[in-house]
This record gives structure tokens, sequence and C-alpha cells, in this order.
């Protein structure tokens, strides 16, 4: 029959080696919750990587084919500018034709060429003045219609799954006449990645925030009771204390 004391042991013991399992267990979990978190952190800093990247090219494609659209249209205005200017050449020429072959006196012939010059410079400058004219209504326009982009219009432009964060987000987007409102939304997007995730139904930091909090409970079960910490020697007690 064991004694008291031998009995204390072996209960001693056994309560040891289920501390021991336990904590054993407890770390074990908490070196999983860790690796789990290092996956999720990973995968969700992927994700916005992913959407930011993709925010940028969306916003410089529709840049691109807003100048392209731009650039088109200036490309028609020189043409055009330079048939006219072709068109005023042989008119002038024509002209000079015709008081050469018309007018008999030198002098008359010299004057009516210089007459027609002097058209063809006030051509020249008339179509020069249209041309300008042209080109400023081209950028205003440009500029116009990125500043009053509707919200269809933008919606229209931009991926469908982007559409949600759009309807959250959408009145505080304005244009301007550098950056249309499309690419001003593409542009918080782009630096708000994790709006997009939220949008897209992404679960991403949602894992992450539990696994931290699973982490922070798995490394608190690993602290030794307070009643096991040893206390701190108070200076009377140091003192005490024979060197």
């Amino acid at each position: 029959m064991l004694s008291v004391q031998e009995a204390a042991k072996q209960r001693h013991a056994l309560n040891r080696d289920i501390a021991k399992s336990h904590r054993e267990k407890a770390a074990a979990t908490l070196r999983d919750l860790r690796e789990q978190l290092h996956v999720a952190r990973t995968r969700r800093n992927a994700a916005l990587a992913t959407a930011k990247c993709h925010c940028r090219a969306e916003r410089l494609a529709l840049r691109e084919k807003a100048n392209t659209r731009r650039q088109r249209a200036l490309a028609e205005l020189r043409d055009t500018y330079a048939k006219e200017r072709a068109e005023a050449r042989d008119v002038c020429l024509l002209r000079k034709a015709q008081v050469h072959t018309e007018a008999r006196d030198p002098i008359e012939r010299a004057k009516g060429k210089w007459e027609a010059e002097r058209k063809y410079q006030g051509d020249l400058r008339r179509i020069e003045q249209g041309n300008r004219e042209r080109h400023r209504a081209v950028h205003r326009t440009h500029a116009a219609e990125r500043q009053s982009e509707s919200d269809d219009a933008v919606r229209s432009n931009i991926p469908a799954d982007y559409q949600a964060l759009w309807e959250r987000v959408k009145r505080s987007i304005k244009g301007s006449t550098r950056e249309s409102r499309t690419e001003a939304f593409l542009r918080y997007a782009e630096q708000n990645p994790g709006e997009i995730l939220e949008a897209l139904g992404d679960d991403s930091d949602r894992i992450v925030r539990e696994l931290e909090e699973q982490r922070a409970k798995a490394e608190r079960a690993l602290r030794p009771p307070a009643s096991s910490r040893r206390p701190r020697s108070t200076p009377e007690e140091l003192a005490a204390v024979p060197f």
C-alpha cells in the first residue's frame, strides 16, 4: 500500500505529465496556426497585389484608349489642314496663270500676281486660324468628356467585379480636365485594394483576423499560470539574503 507521500509524488508526477502533454499539444497547435497564418497572409498579399496591378492596367488602358481617340481626331484635323492649304495654293497658282495669260502689260501682270499672292496669304491665315480653333475645340471636348462622365459611362468602362465598389464610392469620385471619373475610380481602387477584395467577397482578411485571434489564444494558453510564477523579491528580502 502506498504511503501518503508516495501517493502525493505519483499524483504530482501525473499532473506534471498531463501539463506537459497539454503544453506539447498547445505548442503543436500554435505552430500549425502560425503556418496557416503565414499562408493566409501570403495569399492575402498576393490578392492585394493582383487587384492593385489589375486596377493600374485598366486605368492605363483606358487612358491609352482616350489618347488614341484624341490623336485620331487631331490626325484628321492635320489632314484637313494640309488639304485646305494645298487647295489654296492651287487657287493661287491658277490666279497667277490667268493674270499672266490675260494681262499684256508687265506692270499689270506683276500687280495681278502680287494681288493673287496677297489673297493666298490671307487664305493661309484664315486656314491656320480655323485649324487652331478646331484643335482647341477637340481639346475642350476631350476635357469636358473626362470631367462630366456619367455614372452609367463609368459603369460601362469598369470590370463587372468592380461594380459593387463603384456603387459604394461613386458619390465621392470626381473627374477633372486631366482625369476622367473612370480613371479617378480606378486610381482610388488601385490605392485601396483592400476595398476591392471586400467588394469581391474575398475572405482573406477575415481568415487572417481569425487566425491571429486563434494564435493569440494559443500563445496565452502556453503561458504558465500566475500561481506558478515566481514572485519578485522585495528590496527588504534582497537585503536579508546573506552574501
